[in-house]
Order: C-alpha cells, then sequence, then structure tokens
C-alpha cells in the first residue's frame, strides 16, 4: 500500500488578520517535509483540504483543536457530535450565540464555557476535560479545558472555530476518526505537545537547535525555526509520517466515539533518526520512561504520582544524581 501524505495544521482561534499569522500547514510525502505554509485564514485553509482530499484522497490530516466536548454536555442537551458540530457552523449552539454570532458570543459566553474566574469556579473539576484530555496527561503535558475561552494557551475558541470547520470536512466526504471508522481520507486530533516532547517552542535558539537534527530542507528548517506555530506543524507533520503504519492501522474507538480521542504514537519518535529511537542508552530509557507514564496514567494515577513514579525509576538506574531530591520537582 501506498503511503498516505500527511498533513498537519496548526489550527488557530484568533480573530481577524492575526490568524493569517498563526495557522500554519506542513505536509509530508514519502517521508519528507515538502510544503510549510501560513498565510490563510480557517475558511482557506479548509477549502484547500476539501481540494487536497478530492485531488488525492491517500491522505490523512491533523489538527490541533478538541474535536468534541464533555460526554456530560452532550447528554444533558440530547446532541450526538455531529449536531454539535453543525450547530456550531450555524452559530446556533444557544439562542444567545444565534443573536449574537460564535465570536461576540465567545467574549461573554453561557455556562459552561467561561472568561473569568467566578464562572470558572462554578464547574466540578470533573466537567472541565474530556476522558482523552486526562489520557494525556503526564509531567509537562497539562491540557486545557475546551470550556476555556480565555487567557494564555487557551484551546476554546480555536477548537469552536474547528468543529465548525469538521462540520465542512465530513461534509465533503472526509472521515473523522473516532467518529467515523478509520478510511481515507482521515482526519484525527493531535496534540503537538505530546509530539513535539520536551523543548522550549517560545525560544528561537532551543527551536533551531531542536529542529538540527530533523531532516528537511533548509528553507522549510528556517521557517520553522521561525515561528512556535511553524514548529509545531513542522514537527507534528514529521512525527505523523514516522509513525504512518499506525495511523493507518487506527482501531475503532466506540468508547471516545461521544468526546473524540487525541491520537499519539504508541512510543516516543526520536526526530533525527529517521523515526527510532537509538539502540541502548537513552532509547532504552525513553521506551522504560514512556511505559511508566502509560502504566501510572491506565491506573488513573495524578500527575504528581505519575512523576514519582518516572523519577522513582530514575533513581533507581543512578541517573538523577547523587544530590537529587526527589520532591524537588514540578509536575506543571
Amino acid at each position: 500500500m501506498t503511503n498516505p501524505r500527511l498533513i498537519a495544521i496548526d489550527w488557530s482561534g484568533r480573530s481577524g488578520a492575526d490568524q493569517r499569522r498563526a495557522l500554519w500547514l506542513a505536509e509530508v510525502v514519502g517521508g519528507e517535509l515538502v510544503r510549510l505554509e501560513g498565510g490563510r485564514t480557517r475558511a482557506e485553509c479548509i477549502e484547500v483540504l476539501v481540494a487536497e482530499a478530492d485531488r488525492d484522497p491517500n491522505l490523512i490530516v491533523g489538527f490541533d483543536f478538541a474535536f468534541s466536548l464533555p460526554a456530560w454536555y452532550l447528554q444533558e442537551r440530547q446532541l450526538t457530535p455531529r449536531q454539535l458540530w453543525a450547530l456550531l457552523a450555524d452559530e446556533a449552539l444557544t439562542p444567545t450565540m444565534r443573536r449574537l454570532g460564535l465570536g461576540r458570543w465567545m467574549n461573554g459566553p453561557e455556562l459552561p464555557f467561561w472568561t473569568t474566574s467566578e464562572a470558572h469556579a462554578r464547574l466540578r473539576p470533573e466537567q472541565m476535560f474530556r476522558r482523552t484530555e486526562n489520557d494525556m496527561r503526564l509531567p509537562g503535558v497539562q491540557p486545557k479545558s475546551v470550556f476555556q475561552l480565555v487567557g494564555a494557551g487557551q484551546v476554546g475558541r480555536g477548537s469552536l472555530y474547528g468543529m465548525q470547520a469538521l462540520h465542512r470536512l465530513t461534509g465533503a466526504g472526509l472521515r473523522i476518526w473516532p467518529f467515523d471508522p478509520p478510511a481515507l481520507p482521515l482526519v484525527v486530533e493531535i496534540f503537538p505537545r505530546v509530539l513535539t516532547g520536551p523543548v522550549r517552542k517560545n525560544s528561537p535558539s532551543e527551536r533551531e537547535r531542536y529542529l538540527g537534527p530533523v531532516p528537511m530542507p533548509r528553507n522549510l528548517r528556517r521557517l520553522a525555526a521561525n515561528s512556535e506555530d511553524a514548529f509545531d506543524a513542522a514537527i507534528s507533520a514529521v512525527v505523523m509520517a514516522a509513525r504512518v503504519e499506525e495511523l493507518q492501522a487506527l482501531p475503532e474507538e466506540p468508547g471516545y466515539a461521544t468526546e473524540g480521542k487525541i491520537w499519539a504514537p504508541r512510543d516516543p519518535v526520536a526526530l533525527g533518526t529517521a523515526g527510532r529511537l537509538p539502540a541502548g542508552g537513552y532509547g532504552e530509557l525513553g521506551t522504560a520512561v514512556a511505559r511508566v507514564i502509560r502504566e501510572a496514567a491506565a491506573r488513573g494515577e495524578s500527575a504528581t504520582a505519575q512523576a514519582d513514579e518516572l523519577l522513582d525509576m530514575l533513581n533507581r538506574r543512578g541517573l538523577l544524581g547523587g544530590g537529587a531530591h526527589l520532591a524537588d520537582r514540578s509536575v506543571g
């Protein structure tokens, strides 16, 4: 089977011309990054993807926004995910949204969406997140609630605009995993922080250092190093390509068919080494770290407990140094 083309979109919830600066598209074909482009609006980006899927349906697209809302919200309102997408496409999820439009509504939303600490406080902790976001919760990886529409790192605005886009894409024949059985052309939800791993992305020099061993054309490497958004799109596409076999063999996930599921590779991807961890040393360590985290997360343990187990493992291997103290760490 011919490997599909991989496209990763670093999405944006920004308004006006800002979205042209923040939204980036990266494409990998045959294992090589062949384009990295900004300058489009959300609507223009979706039209490009519809045209690409029509031209060649051998395509997998990754978006970094939430594909649905917590199940309790949909159940209370007797909505399916597709009905949610359609209502957002019509800007009519609530009567007030219908009157104001989605953009204005997000500046003063109704609960459970929030822009103030008082409104946030009215949500119980278990109401804030989807199951898949809790699955991703690791030291250094702390998802935001889709109900949050304000503040640094919030994903709510981009996700609501993104669900509008899913309505357009599913209408054009793209399959949205895990709401549809996996088939090409396919759309999956991604989380760039999970795909990039630990890197200080707001530092140009750190982005440049990280990109150094990643195989890509020099001009695209410069573009990827120039902004966090371009960096996230480029690395996400490269990691997707390194694990294309996993994406081609995605299972049906009925347990996630209401809230959606973030795709993540089963094992860490070491960029610059053809997607494989080097044998021995840190390759074995990376596999062990991933296993400890996965097993702790599967038991439902908190980020703090996961960090403790990970640090215990490192300490047993003698990798923390003689003066290391297990209590001296931050889990984000």
